[in-house]
Formats: C-alpha cells, structure tokens, sequence
C-alpha cells in the first residue's frame, strides 16, 4: 500500500501539466565538417536578436553536432554564429516562424591560417557547464608534451584516477569516447592511457542516457557517468603514438606502446604491452577464475558490477596485451567502430589475512588468520562491435555485439587457523588447491528507431540476447584437525583429510525486448508509453568425487557437495510516462507495474521445486533547471529491482575451504532498491571557480546479504554435513535496513598569479549493512569523512607538478557488539614533478606516503614509496628519450586493506613489488596534417538547409524529438 501515493502522485502531476501551453519556439541545428561531415562536437553558436543592443546568448554543440535554443520568439529576426578553433566562422540571420526551426546541417570550412602564428592571449576558461554536460577546456591545463589523456583529466576538478579507476564527481566512469565514438569498448582507463594529452581540445563529463533513451527523451535508469574526449581539428589527421623498451635488475622489463592513425571520420589505433613490473590493464571480464572459485563468493548485494571494473591484482603480476580499435564511417549513412583486445596475466601473491568475527551475547568472537600463496595465469580476448545505420532521416538502426572468451588456471596453497579471543585454537586446516575454468559470454543488442513526421512523435524497438557458459575442475587436498569442544579448547583433537576433484558448469541464455511509442500532447508536453519482455533460463551443477585410496582415482560422488539445479526468470514490465518542459526546466514522471515469476528446480541429488511470483510499482521521477550562465540543478527518484543470481540461489556446499563453508539459498527474493540523488553545479566564462555538490541515497528492501553460522560444536546441518567446532557456514538471505548515503562537493580555482590550480574534495558516506550471525541480526553503521586537496601547476610545458592530499576518517558502530566499534584513519599525501630543462634533460619524480591508523596491531602503517627517474631527449624534434628510473628508493612499499562487514572485520596484507632499478628507450610519434581541401564545387552544392543527419526524434542526448 506504500507505493499507492507514488501513482496517486504521478495522476495529480500529469493532471496539472498536461494542458500547460508555450508560446516560444525552439532553434536547433546541426554543425558538421564540411570536409567530411563528421560532426563538430564543442562548437560555440550564438544567439542574438538583431537590434544594435542584443546580448548574445551561448551554447555548444553535443557529440552528434547537435545545439538547441529554448524560449525564442517567433516571427523575430535572430543572428547566429558559429566559431570553432581552426574553423572559419559562420554567421546567418534566421527568422523563427515555427515552434522549432530547424536550420539544417550546417558546414564549416578549415580556416586558412597557419595556427603556429596565432597567439593567442587572455584567461582561458576552464570549466563551463552545457546543458548536462561539464566541459573541460584543456588549454587551461598545461600538462608536458609527453603527457596522457589521464594525466591530463587529473588536473580537472572533481575528476580522480586510483588503481585504474576513473572516477568524476563522486561517481565511476563506466566509458570513454573519442569524438563521441566507442573506443576499445567500455574499458576507460585503457582510452585514456592510449590517447596523448596535446591532442585534445576539451574533456566533457555527462550521464550518457541508453541509445533508447537518448531517442526517447525518457530517462531508464541505464545511463553511464561518461567521459567525451574531443580532438583538436588539427589533430584529426595524422600519425601518432609512443612505442618504449626497458631492462633492469632483478631482470625486470617492460616494453610496449600504441600508435593511432587518425584519416577524418577513420581511425585505427593499435596497443601493445609486455612487462613484469605489475603495469596491468584488464577490466572484471579479463578476471575469470582471479577473483574467486567458481563455487564460492556467494551473499552480497548483487555480486560485481559486470559493467566496467578495472583494477590491479595483488601481489606481482606479468602481463602480456594487444588491442586493435577501428572506426570509420561507410558511405553517408553508416558509422562502424569496433575493437578486439587480448590479455594474459601471470600472478604470484603472498598474502596474509585476519579476520574477527562479532559473536553475541556472553560468547567470545572468534579470530581467523591465513597465510597463503596463490599463482595464477589468466587469458582473455574481448571483442566489441557497433553498427549505426541511419536508414534515411526517419529510421535508423544500431546493433551492439559484444563476445569475450576467458581461461583461467590457478594454484594455492593455504594454511589457516581459528582461535579464540585468548588464543586458544579451535580448529586449523592446510590444503592446496587447484582450479581450471573456462568461459565465453556474448551479448548482443538490435536497436531500432522511427520518427514520425510529427514532431515528438515516435516509436523504438530493442531487442537483446545474452549467452554465457562456463565449465570448471579443481582438485582439493586438504588436512584439517579439530579441537574437542569449545569449553575445553586447545586440549584434545582429531582431524580429517580431504581429497576431491570437482566439475562445474554453468551456463544461461537471456532474450528481451523492450517496446517504446512517444506522443507529444502539448508545446511543452510529451507522454510514453513502453512495454518489455525478459526471459532468462539458467543452470549450474556441481559433481564432486572422492577420492578412492586403494584405486587411486576420483570415482566416489559425494552426493553432500553435488547439485543440478535450473532455473527461469520471465519478466513483464509495463509503464506510463510524462515529460515535461519548459524555458529552463524539464521534468520526468512515469511509473511502472512489473511482474516477475521466478521458477527454480533442483534435480540432483533430491528433487524439489520453488515457484514464485513478485509484482511491484516502480515508480520514477526526474527534476532538471539549466541556466543559460552555467547553473544546473537536478534531482531524481528511481525505484527498480534485482534479481539473485543463480550462483546465489544453488543450494550446493562449497567446501573450498573447510573452516568456511559456502552456501546458496533457493528461497532468496528479488532485491526492491529505491535511489534518490541531487546535483548542482555552477560552472561558467563569468565564473572565476566551478562548484559540484551531489547526494546520492539507496535504500533496499529484502537486500541480499550473508548470514553466518558459527558452531559452537559440532553440528549436522539440514543437508547431512558435519559443520565442525569453530568451523563457519555462510549463506545469503534476505534482510531489510540497508542504506547507503553519500555526498560530494568538488570546488575548482585556477590562481593566475601563482599559474596553479587548485580543486577541493569533501564527502560524507553513510552505510548500513545488514547481516545475520548465528541467526541474530547485525547491523553495521559504517560512517565515513573524506577532504581531498589536489594543487596542480600551471606554468609551463616544460614544468608540470602536482601535490594532493586524501584523507578519510571512519567510524563503525555495531549493534551487537558494541565494545567493538571502531575508528580508524587513512590518508594520502602524493607530490609528481616532470621537469624538463636544459637541452632536452628530463627529470621526473612521485612521491606516495600513506599512512593507516587505528587498523589493529601490527597493520598500523606508514610508509612512503619514492620513485625516480632522469633521461634525456634526443633524435629530430626530440622524438626519441632515453631514462633511468629507481622504483622504491626507500624500500618501503607495502600493501595493506582494511575490509569492515556486518559480521567481521578483515586486515589483509600482501605481497608488493620491491625496489628496481631499469633503463629505457622511449620513440614518439607526432605526424598531423591537414585534412584535404574539399573541391569547390561540391562544396557550392551543399547549403545550410541541406538535411544529411536531421533525424527527427534525435535531438542530442535526451531531446526525444521535442
């Protein structure tokens, strides 16, 4: 009865709007090079009356080439200019006779002039927010020429990247374009490693919406932080790229590099890589097998993101990787792009592991530590592909395939040990395990689009398949010994061994689609209406065999660790939508009824069935004000829902290690997540600053979470197993009371007179974690204060540093275990120099000190890792460097985490890579040149009402034809 207002409110909001009426018309248009009619993305236009007095008003063009003007008059006379860097301009008066007056595709022409001889003078602005979209200009950030796009991105404000992560405002980037195109898939940290800092013109940083609801106007809740990267004009022609080689000792290397070939609207670019020394790239995909067995991990809330996760493995790892990415544009009507990426990785890690687990009432809490040593080697090829065929101005269609394959082969040996609060031991167990796995995943999106000659009018179909299977083996040997009891620990004992091969299998297939017709019902307002089908069929089993002493082979089934289970989602989804603008305000109100029926059957080693059905209200709604100065305010309220995977719902004993037992529980329910969040920002040319404030709130019912069961003797579970004295079973459940809060606030300065930059972080996270042990309900309230000061130089090419500072102070409160509670700090203090001096002598050096307090003792850190590297610049124009580099001077490096859940907290430290020192040879490329004059009299062909890439219903990201 809860989400009855929901509707109640959506009725009473479309009531009042639907009637709204708007006198003022609309001007849009699209700019585009009239070279090769590849969009201009980051174009200035400007709008002004035609009276001696009329300020103009600006905005800039999207990564389609696309701009919008709102609350125009008619029948009134407007000028609009056009100004892009090493463009010429374009100026042309524009009487507004229609409610939206579409000028066309709009051509501009390559300014004539040699670029080395402007100078240009006066504050270059350094952040401007259009519309939903922060711009970064890059001339206001100086980086030196051998700098990457990431070293360029972390000078900007609010924009961070940590272990290969990217994140911008708070939130991860989950994808990186170039010139609004895919560029090797998702995998953002690899664009920005491979594309150089001097050939970029602006960095832009929005939610980029689904294919669909970009057509549709509609947000789905699917859309992505994103990064754009536009080039500058006169580096879209043209070679470039480094290629490097070094040695040193310890017999450490590296070698590798990437080259792009950039022809107009064509665009190959080549990476390579080679190296010991712990330099990874992989995304989650790239993990098969790393991150955990295939029987274990279960609990938690969904799993890992299958999205865009890249980070580096502990320990020390050897990687091998090539990657291809191609785009060109076929004709006039098709954009192809695509990538095929392969990486292996070898690893070794030593890692150690404490863990206390919060027990309840009189009973004392129990503390587990492990000593392990794992190697692994893991192989992976990803291939990314889309088509974009604009059938003609109405139609267009998109296909997205996406196939990965992955091996994985693993080894480790690990010796663990349970204990109580005295000392006294529990139980203990060594074993060594091995594990093979392989695996290919496919998905596959159609999209199609069709605009009525009506404007708002339209209708879009998606149709999406998914594939994944999986087949995996390990062997486990394993000695364990177990104490009597524990009234009376450490006194007498017994043991058990274990020797047993497993196979696994899983596999699935998912078909959806989803149904969506748009109808304008007003100047300012618009209705959807969509439908949608799912239907996922999934299976997993699990055969484990004992080992037959006599025979010397794996022939015995031991039915307590074996399991065939199937199961079928099919989901309808229905839902109603109003779409609301006007001047400077847009607004969103839609809700929709799912219902979801879940079938799930085991059929080995017993039969038994679970059959339901889950029905829900998810209701939406979105608020956005744009000023025409820069300010932007929005906030949004999503309702949606997560299903258990099938590894959470196999009620099969995962016996990886014996002193903790995993589980999965058939009886699991859907997750029901609402998510709130707020924005605002002031960005601006009459700003000497920029500003982001953010909140983010998710509040889930029926989260899916670990519950924990310690014996406190030995007890037979429900299945037949023995869960010995001190030995842990974990399975999820469903418990409501989880939240997640965060807040955000990035300010940004550039200070003229000291030629830096300055950018100020603060947040507060609040988490509250659910769990359950020994059948009693924890709750972790987890409160978190961050304050990040990054100052960065802008002074010179020829000398680039930069100085910050992270620290973040946590405070965990536990219902049950109130003597528990913990505070503990960490911070960051990090200094980077790239001077270049002389004639052509390089010096480069970072300094990281890290420092944890309050962790526990023994793990209660501070250390500082000090790198160091001189070289020299030689050969034409300075293309080629030689380097010495000491990593580690101090020999300090460590690696330690802190990890805190609702039922243990865990300290693990790991293996690191020691001090090297290696020599190496670095040749970069630079070849730009300009694009080819185009023949005078094709260009006399083309005007400003030509209709090439007017598609009606596709205005920019999110305009929906309206």
């Amino acid at each position: 009865m809860t989400r009855i207002p929901y509707f109640l409110l959506f009725l009473t909001c479309l009531s009042l709007t639907a009637f709204a009426q708007e006198s003022s018309a609309r001007l849009t248009g699209i700019v585009v090079d009239s070279v090769n009619h590849s969009p201009v993305v980051g174009a200035y236009v400007a709008v002004s009356r035609n009276t001696p007095d009329a300020r103009p008003e600006y905005v800039t063009t999207d990564i389609n080439g696309k701009f919008s003007f709102n609350g125009l008059s008619k029948s009134v006379s407007y000028w609009v200019k056009i100004t892009y860097l090493s463009y010429k301009d374009v100026s042309k008066m524009v009487t507004v006779k229609e409610d939206v007056q579409d000028m066309g595709t709009i051509p501009l022409a390559e300014a004539t002039a040699n670029l080395k001889e402007v100078k240009v003078t006066g504050q270059v602005t350094a952040v401007q927010q259009k519309g939903d979209t922060t711009q970064f200009n890059a001339a206001a950030f100086k980086t030196n020429p051998d700098a990457t796009s990431e070293d360029l991105i972390q000078k900007m404000p609010g924009i961070t990247v940590a272990n290969g992560t990217v994140t911008a405002h708070g939130e991860t980037v989950n994808r990186v374009l170039v010139d609004g195109k895919p560029f090797f898939g998702d995998d953002a940290s690899l664009t920005l490693k491979s594309l150089p800092a001097e050939i970029v013109d602006k960095i832009e940083v929005f939610d980029k919406l689904s294919d669909q609801a970009q057509f549709t106007g509609f947000d789905d809740g699917s859309g992505q932080k994103t990064i754009n990267i536009v080039t500058k004009a006169d580096r879209k022609t043209g070679q470039f790229g480094k290629v490097f080689a070094g040695y040193g000792l310890d017999a450490r290397y590296q070698a590798g590099g990437n080259v792009s070939f950039f022809k107009g609207n064509q665009r190959i670019s080549v990476i390579g890589l080679s190296n010991n020394i712990n330099m990874q790239n992989f995304s989650s995909q790239d993990l098969l097998g790393v991150t955990g067995s295939s029987g274990g991990g279960r609990g938690g809330s969904g799993g890992a993101s299958n999205n865009f996760l890249v980070g580096n493995q502990s320990g020390i790892t050897g990687t091998n990787s090539f990657g291809l990415n191609y785009a060109s544009k076929f004709g006039k009507k098709v954009d192809v792009s695509g990538s095929y990426f392969f990486n292996r990785t070898g690893n070794t890690n030593l890692q150690s592991t404490e863990q206390e687990y919060f027990l309840s009432g009189n009973t004392a809490n129990q503390f587990y530590n492990e000593d392990s040593r794992t190697s692994s080697v893991n192989s992976n090829h990803r291939l990314n592909f889309r088509v974009e065929y604009n059938i003609n101005p109405k139609n267009s269609l998109i296909i997205t395939p996406k196939l990965s394959f992955q091996e994985n082969i693993a080894a480790s040996a690990k010796a663990g040990l349970t204990t109580l609060a005295d000392g006294n031991r529990l139980n203990s167990s060594d074993n060594t395990q091995t594990n093979k796995n392989s695996a290919y995943n496919f998905t596959n999106d159609m999209l199609f689009r069709h605009a009525f000659d009506k404007k708002g009018r339209t209708i879009s179909l998606n149709l999406n398949t998914q594939l994944n299977d999986r087949n995996g083996t390990r062997d486990l040997y394993s000695e364990n010994l177990y104490y009597s009891s524990l009234s009376f620990p450490d006194t007498a004992m017994r043991g058990d061994t274990i020797d047993q091969r497993s196979f696994t299998s899983s596999g699935g297939i998912t078909l959806g689609g989803n149904f969506i017709y748009t109808e304008p019902i007003s100047t300012t307002g618009q209705l959807q209406f969509n439908y949608g089908l799912t239907v996922s069929n999934s299976n997993s089993g699990k055969e484990t065999y004992n080992m037959i002493p006599d025979e010397n082979v794996y022939a015995d089934l031991d039915s307590l660790l074996s399991n065939t289970f199937d199961n079928k989602y099919v989901t309808n989804r229905a839902g109603l939508g109003y779409r609301y603008r006007k001047n400077s305000w847009t607004a969103n109100f839609g809700i929709d009824f799912q219902n979801t029926g879940l079938y799930s059957q085991q059929t080995a080693p017993r039969n038994s069935e679970v059959d339901q059905s889950f029905t829900n209200f998810l209701p939406s709604f979105m608020l956005s004000y744009r000023s025409r100065s820069g300010t932007q305010f929005r906030t949004s309220f999503r309702s949606s829902t997560n299903q258990p995977s099938i590894s959470q719902l196999q009620n099969v004993i995962d016996n990886s290690n014996p002193l903790s037992l995993t589980a999965g529980n058939p009886d699991l329910k859907q997750e029901y997540r609402n998510m709130f969040n707020m924005r605002y920002s002031l960005a601006g040319a009459d700003r000497p600053y920029n500003f982001n404030a953010m909140v983010f709130v998710t509040q889930t019912n029926n989260a899916i979470v670990n519950s924990t069961y310690i014996a406190q003797q030995p007890t037979t579970l429900p299945n037949g197993i023995v869960l010995e004295q001190g030995a842990k079973l974990t399975a999820p459940v469903n418990v409501d009371g989880s939240w997640n809060a965060r807040t955000f606030l990035a300010y940004g300065k550039p200070v003229a007179p000291l030629k830096l930059n300055i950018n100020v972080t603060s947040g507060f996270n609040y988490v509250r974690s659910p769990g359950r042990i020994n059948d009693i309900a924890n709750y972790s309230n987890t409160y978190a204060v961050s304050q990040g000061l990054v100052v960065s130089s802008n002074i010179s090419e020829k000398l680039d540093f930069t100085v910050s500072y992270s620290g973040n102070y946590n405070i965990v409160r536990n219902s049950i275990q109130p003597n528990l509670n913990n505070n503990y700090y960490t911070q960051g203090i990090t200094g980077r120099v790239n001077w270049i001096f002389g004639k052509g002598f390089v010096f480069q050096s970072d300094v990281n000190n890290q420092s944890y307090r309050g962790l526990g003792e023994g793990y209660n850190r501070n250390f500082t890792l000090w790198n160091a590297s001189i070289g020299k610049k030689f050969l034409k124009n300075n293309a080629g460097e030689l380097k010495l580099t000491v990593f580690d001077i101090l020999k300090q490096n460590n690696s330690v985490n802190r990890i805190v859940t609702e039922t243990y907290v865990q300290d693990v430290t790991n293996r690191v890579l020691t001090q090297y020192t290696m020599l190496t040879f670095t040749y970069t490329l630079r070849n730009f040149g300009k694009m080819p004059v185009r023949n005078e009299n094709e260009n006399r062909r083309r005007d400003f009402n030509g209709s090439r890439g007017n598609f009606p219903g596709s205005e920019g990201r999110g305009a929906g034809g309206f």
